[in-house]
């Protein structure tokens, strides 16, 4: 059991060494004031540096509202959002922007896995590699150690809204019915959801849907 519980860490190590991405990216403060630079996501905060061979600070919630990653032209942005009125803000992606905003949070606040990974990294291979089982010895491919996939989960808000929905939390999925009810106001929309027109992989295409054509009637 102590050779696991010393697999297990050695693995934690390497991930974290190896999965801390740095990508250019542009800090938003709360202040109004925004700096480019070099960043990576590490368990609800940002690292941030302005050059690549500083060494990164860390920020949070409390001075940073958002960051963009910027790859090869595309751009990822993550904004600090308080969820739920128990909880801190937490690191959340923007899907698609509007009078409905719709957030993607990666992983979940339970998972002893996702607490070691940055959810939002690319995942190593499910199984360990043959040169790293070598390294780490029999015990290693006795204990049959895996990575599993984080869970994703979909919230939405509006500006009235103290928090937003989530769509497809808890142990029972009721997507249809959370989104029904936020988009209460779109008799389109409702109707489409109850008569199972729409998949669950739509629900970008429903909150487009809703800023451009529902707002609009």
């Amino acid at each position: 059991m102590k050779q696991l519980y010393k697999i297990v860490f050695i693995l934690f190590l390497i991930c974290l060494k190896s999965y801390s991405q740095k990508q250019e990216a542009v800090i938003y403060f709360k202040d109004g004031d925004s700096i480019e630079g070099f960043a990576y996501l590490k368990f609800n905060k940002i690292k941030f540096k302005v050059l690549p061979e500083d060494k990164p600070d860390t920020w949070d919630e409390e001075f940073v509202k958002k960051i963009t990653f910027i790859d090869f032209g595309s751009t990822r942005t993550f904004e600090y959002v308080k969820l739920t009125s128990i909880d801190k803000p937490k690191l959340v992606e923007i899907i698609t922007k509007g009078e409905a905003t719709l957030y993607k949070k990666i992983g979940s606040d339970f998972s002893l896995t996702d607490m070691i990974y940055n959810p939002y990294d690319d995942r190593p291979d499910n199984s360990l590699n043959p040169g790293l089982k070598s390294q780490l010895g029999q015990q290693a491919q006795l204990s049959n150690i895996s990575v599993s996939e984080p869970s994703t989960f979909y919230y939405i808000k509006k500006p009235k809204d103290k928090y937003p929905t989530c769509l497809n939390c808890g142990v029972v999925n009721s997507w249809r019915k959370n989104t029904s009810k936020v988009f209460a106001d779109c008799d389109f929309i409702v109707k489409k959801l109850k008569g199972d027109k729409w998949l669950f992989e739509d629900i970008k295409e429903i909150v487009e849907f809703y800023n451009d054509i529902c707002l609009g009637e």
